[in-house]
């Protein structure tokens, strides 16, 4: 396996160069870009724009290891209103475009939201509909669609069962689970759902989990690898069992007060001890 952390973790006021070269630093091996959040990478980002960014990226020692996004939540593809989700459509479209200039084979979506204005089978249908046509692009560039579990937050797909059963429903290879062992927090074990999806998973995200908190602020249920509720010892044999040998991604929040480089030294560290077993 091999590790990797999200730009969208560099600290605020700092340069892509000196954020890359923490990551490098503190023993990642690649990087994820996050479409939307830094200002290095946006949706009017050129391809030449796209392509120095690789280089930047290659530079510090590093790959790409996919390509998410922070836009899916205010424009889901699972809206009411045709105009948005032909947005969504055109902003996944540019991550499978900059995830093959970048040279990455991966993107996380987050594949639908239900709200009191979209009800759960509407959700469904309309996202089933536009994943399934957006895994043409993505056989074309040769890139796997990750549909992240959000569990709880999306208020959809919240059992392993219910999001193979749309896995099914999609009917692609080109279209597997983005796997955050945190998310999972009220809803579920993570070790049982890579248990059930297996190859299809195409990435992982790692984060630990206070599973009787909240969710934001001084109280929120995420925290650092190592220091929640998450039984790290099951969820390796599990990946030992499917024998995957893929990324896995730091995602978690910024919860350092002072010192913020450290975070990537620990966090790296745990995931090494992770990947080995030393556990």
């Amino acid at each position: 396996m091999k590790k990797a952390i999200g730009d969208n973790l560099i600290p605020k006021g700092w340069t892509l160069e000196n954020g890359l070269a923490l990551i490098h630093k503190a023993g990642f091996d690649g990087v994820e870009l996050w479409l939307g959040d830094k200002p290095w990478f946006q949706m009017s980002a050129t391809d030449a724009e796209v392509r120095n960014l690789r280089r930047k990226v290659e530079d510090a020692g590093l790959v790409v290891s996919n390509v998410s996004n922070t836009l899916d939540w205010e424009i889901p593809i699972s809206s009411r209103d045709p105009t948005i989700r032909e947005k969504a459509k055109q902003h996944i479209k540019r991550q499978i475009e900059t995830a093959q200039i970048l040279g990455a084979d991966a993107i996380l979506v987050v594949a639908g939201l239900v709200t009191e204005e979209t009800p759960y089978n509407e959700v469904y249908r309309r996202t089933v509909d536009n994943i399934r046509d957006l895994s043409e692009p993505a056989s074309k560039a040769n890139v796997r669609i990750g549909c992240e579990n959000c569990c709880s937050e999306q208020r959809f797909l919240i059992s392993p069962r219910e999001f193979e059963t749309f896995l099914n429903d999609v009917n692609s290879p080109w279209v597997g689970l983005h796997l955050d062992v945190g998310n999972i927090h009220d809803t579920g074990f993570p070790e049982q759902w890579i248990e059930i999806h297996g190859p299809r998973i195409t990435r992982i995200h790692v984060k630990d989990v206070h599973r009787k908190r909240g969710r934001c602020g001084d109280q929120s249920v995420y925290t650092n690898l190592f220091l929640g509720d998450n039984n790290w010892v099951a969820i390796r044999t599990a990946l030992e069992k499917i024998r995957y040998d893929g990324w896995i991604i730091a995602e978690m929040e910024s919860v350092y007060r002072y010192a913020q480089d450290q975070q990537f030294f620990d966090t790296s560290a745990a995931m090494s001890r992770f990947i080995e077993g030393r556990m």
